[in-house]
């Protein structure tokens, strides 16, 4: 059986890498012929994994983070084999929603023996086309993103997200934006649609979620102060975010949002384009490797 094996090199600074490629000098597996593709520039993994089409593995894994993972799920929504994870980024939050191990070699394992499940995929379209795993976030989460200096993830890890988002908290303007789901149309400055129940940074905002059940998960920030806002993240790094008038939550299937130019968007991670945009989730339709015990 052929297994193809897509790397970032500098995800984590090189550090799961250096670990799986020692792993791979000594690899017993007989019955896997192993080809390793190393990434060199952002959008690369996605590159070969459309490549990998034409000539397909049986079983394709990923060596990265989320965003590496990401640009897959772009580039090649409908695989023809299951997609298998090695986290290697910052946040991993996919491999932590997963109960993957942060071990580059056991979590190779996981993806040679475990199970394959087809989980949901959503879709943000604007002036291009976006798919994710996790979430799509409009206005300040996307902001946090864009200020997050890669020197400093490389650093610190994901005490960058913080700083990023602090910075933020404190200079953001919080524009107001329109949402519209399948029945409710509501003003917003901060709007994440998730897929899956985990976040970046450790955080818990839609404790709800699930990546398997067609629908996405809305929480927005409809009104409140900076301070007030900061009170919320800290309930949902404490995994129990709380409840005030001012935080919208919904559950749908469709999103449409419209509002000033300028205002940002991200999935999982990667900056997605401006409004306007519109969401949506194809239910159980991609491939993942999962531990055989995740639910």
């Amino acid at each position: 059986m052929k297994l193809a094996i897509i790397v970032n090199p500098r995800a984590g600074r090189g550090r799961a890498w250096r670990k799986l490629r020692r792993h791979l000098k000594k690899w017993s597996r007989k019955n896997w012929e192993v080809e390793v593709h190393l990434t060199s520039c952002s959008g690369h993994a996605g590159v070969i994994a459309q490549d990998l089409l034409e000539n397909p593995p049986d079983l394709l894994v990923v060596c990265g983070g989320d965003g590496t993972l990401n640009e897959i799920v772009t580039q090649a929504p409908d695989p023809p084999f299951p997609i298998g994870l090695i986290p290697a980024g910052t946040a991993n939050v996919l491999a932590r929603e997963l109960g993957l191990p942060l071990d580059p070699v056991q979590a190779l394992d996981v993806s040679l023996t475990g199970t394959v499940r087809r989980v949901d995929l959503g879709i943000l379209t604007g002036r291009s086309a976006y798919r994710f795993l996790l979430m799509a976030g409009i206005g300040f989460d996307a902001r946090v993103i864009w200020k997050s200096s890669q020197r400093l993830k490389n650093m610190f890890g994901v005490l960058a997200y913080y700083q990023s988002a602090i910075q933020s908290l404190l200079t953001y303007s919080f524009p107001v934006f329109q949402v519209e789901t399948e029945g409710e149309h509501f003003s917003t400055a901060a709007c994440i649609i998730a897929n899956a129940r985990g976040y970046g940074g450790g955080l818990v905002l839609t404790p709800e979620a699930d990546i398997s059940d067609g629908m996405l998960d809305i929480v927005a920030l409809e009104g409140g102060t900076r301070l007030e806002y900061a009170k919320f993240v800290f309930s949902a790094w404490r995994g129990r975010p709380g409840t005030y008038p001012w935080v919208k939550r919904a559950r749908t299937k469709a999103v449409r949002a419209e509002g000033p130019r300028g205002i940002w968007a991200q999935v999982d991670g990667e900056l997605a384009g401006t409004l306007p945009l519109e969401i949506g989730v194809v239910p159980a339709s991609f491939p993942l490797m999962v531990p055989s015990s995740w639910k």
